[in-house]
């Protein structure tokens, strides 16, 4: 009896052993708004007309840019309720080559039990869970730029973006789905500190 059960616990423990596991990660594709309201310091204007005082130009640079922009994300490390990220943000239509640059990297924590593909295989037979939509919420750092024009100065400057994001995803095919994700952060530069602002939607692809 005891050889039977020897055995049969090493028959188990055989199978835990070959049973492997993996949380797929993520690529995205979106396209959307970033608004950017910044308040420079006087010694960083230029002058573009050479006229009017230094505080009528550090009043008029006091403004805000908003351009259509490309987003591109990667999520890496995923688990079944939170996964790292990267992402970089670079104006595609804006006046005069104005806009807001930025590369961050942060953390997404998911609502519900799963918020990756996930799949299980033991014995030669594989589980694979894809959930139909996922809610996450996230924070994230990193170095930005900022460029924009008025009618009497150009601005730019070198910032450190600390902000939150919020998002979903809705799955659509196989390993692919819609991703829209909204995000605001403080942004602290050299010569200027702003809010900065996001609305993006595009496509994502578990790879």
């Amino acid at each position: 009896m005891y050889s039977i059960l020897k055995i049969t616990f090493l028959f188990s423990l055989s199978f835990c052993v070959l049973a492997t596991q993996k949380f797929y990660n993520s690529a995205s594709v979106s396209l959307g708004m970033m608004n950017h309201s910044v308040t420079p310091n006087e010694s960083a204007l230029v002058s573009t007309d050479g006229s009017g005082s230094s505080d009528e130009s550090a009043e008029a640079a006091a403004a805000a840019v908003s351009a259509i922009s490309l987003q591109v994300n990667w999520e890496f490390k995923s688990e079944l309720t939170k996964s790292y990220y990267v992402s970089g943000v670079l104006p595609m239509m804006s006046a005069e080559g104005t806009g807001v640059y930025s590369a961050v990297v942060g953390i997404n924590w998911y609502f519900g039990e799963i918020g990756t593909k996930y799949s299980y295989t033991n014995g030669g037979q594989t589980l694979t869970i894809t959930p139909s939509s996922k809610y996450y919420w996230g924070a994230f750092v990193g170095p930005g730029y900022v460029v924009y024009n008025t009618e009497s100065a150009k601005f730019t400057d070198i910032f450190f973006d600390l902000g939150v994001n919020l998002g979903g995803f809705w799955r659509w095919g196989k390993d692919r789905g819609i991703r829209a994700e909204a995000t605001v952060g403080r942004a602290t530069g050299i010569n200027t500190t702003g809010i900065k602002m996001g609305v993006f939607v595009g496509i994502s692809q578990y790879l």
